[in-house]
């Protein structure tokens, strides 16, 4: 395995015509194999350049060809803004050849002026890419670690570029069905009402105060998948029973959960943890490939929605899930005690 490292930005502006000298440091850690975007200003703003190109480490030259729209020139894509007096550059799918220096030439007739850039590397921990599944009409929610003061932003890859979703530099954390949270330690991104437009890479990434550059730090690609559904109408104080298929080729630990949303949903009871069994038991029949449940003594506390499912062993993939069931518990409207219901589904 590719081991992971992190990049460490650092943003240098620097002239070949003494009287324009000037000098910008900030940082950034950056993931290897994911992409970084930084700004070349106009050295003067009011001036007019006949030329502005990219050198990289490998003493490549880049130029732009066109104003106002994206070019892309293999990993590199350049975008030469003349309303904000400035050359955005993206480098893409970052490899151990783009670490080094970088400098963004502004030509004019009479004189030229450089802005360095210099990418170095860091062996520290970096977040891997996640796969994610999600489940048609419920809801899910991507996690992505970052404590750092930055901003944070969400967005989908769309083609060749990638388009923000959300941002905490907005004051918005609505956009559709999608929602920001912040906490001390993370930052994430919920879902809802999933559907097949939805499935797609998405991008964990920060973003500095003033703009200079953005990085992403976690790639997250979602895929969206059909479960199957029943309900059951237990009444309070009834023993309620059902069973969950599994396909082959499931992982060892079945599970059942609690929630609307199933990649954070509250475990309940699992095949690997059911030595003392309480209000939850789960059963396996190894032969017939699924899991018999029971709910002992329902409530109406216990109406909501459950999940079963496998638990990954793959750091890098989301649990996996056979079934959604939602319970509805009713009153009861007899002191005697009514048959207990036994449900059963199959695919």
């Amino acid at each position: 395995m590719r081991s992971f490292l992190l990049l460490i930005l650092l943003l240098m502006a620097g002239c070949k015509d003494s009287s324009e000298q000037s000098v910008e440091d900030s940082e950034v850690k950056r993931c290897q194999e994911g992409w970084v975007e930084f700004t070349c200003k106009y050295p003067k703003q009011h001036e007019t350049y006949q030329s502005i190109s990219v050198v990289t480490p490998k003493n490549t030259t880049i130029q732009t060809t066109k104003k106002d729209v994206w070019e892309n020139k293999g990993r590199v894509s350049l975008y030469h803004d003349t309303n904000n007096k400035n050359l955005r550059v993206v480098i893409k799918q970052l490899e151990p050849e783009d670490f080094g220096d970088y400098t963004c030439k502004f030509t004019r007739r009479d004189s030229s002026s450089d802005h360095k850039v210099k990418l170095e590397v860091e062996k520290k921990m970096c977040q891997r890419q996640f796969n994610q599944t999600a489940y048609r009409t419920a809801t899910t929610t991507i996690t992505c670690d970052y404590t750092g003061n930055k901003y944070k932003f969400f967005s989908k890859q769309n083609g060749l570029i990638c388009e923000d979703i959300l941002s905490t530099k907005s004051s918005l954390k609505l956009n559709g069905t999608f929602t920001l949270t912040e906490t001390n330690s993370s930052f994430s991104v919920s879902i809802s009402n999933v559907s097949s437009h939805d499935a797609g890479v998405y991008r964990c990434g920060v973003e500095t105060h003033e703009g200079s550059y953005r990085a992403s730090l976690r790639k997250i690609k979602l895929e969206v998948e059909d479960i199957h559904c029943f309900t059951r109408s237990p009444t309070v104080g009834e023993d309620l029973t059902f069973q969950c298929e599994y396909p082959n080729g499931a992982l060892i630990n079945k599970f059942l959960c609690k929630g609307e949303d199933p990649s954070i949903c509250q475990p309940l009871v699992s095949t690997q943890r059911n030595r003392n069994p309480g209000k939850f038991s789960i059963k396996e029949d190894n032969w017939k490939r699924n899991v018999t449940i029971t709910v002992k003594e329902v409530t109406t506390d216990d109406t909501g929605t459950y999940w079963c499912g496998a638990k990954s062993t793959d750091k890098t993939r989301s649990n996996k899930f056979f079934h959604k069931m939602v319970m509805t518990v009713g009153s009861s409207l007899r002191g005697d005690t009514a048959a207990r219901p036994q449900a059963r589904f199959r695919k």
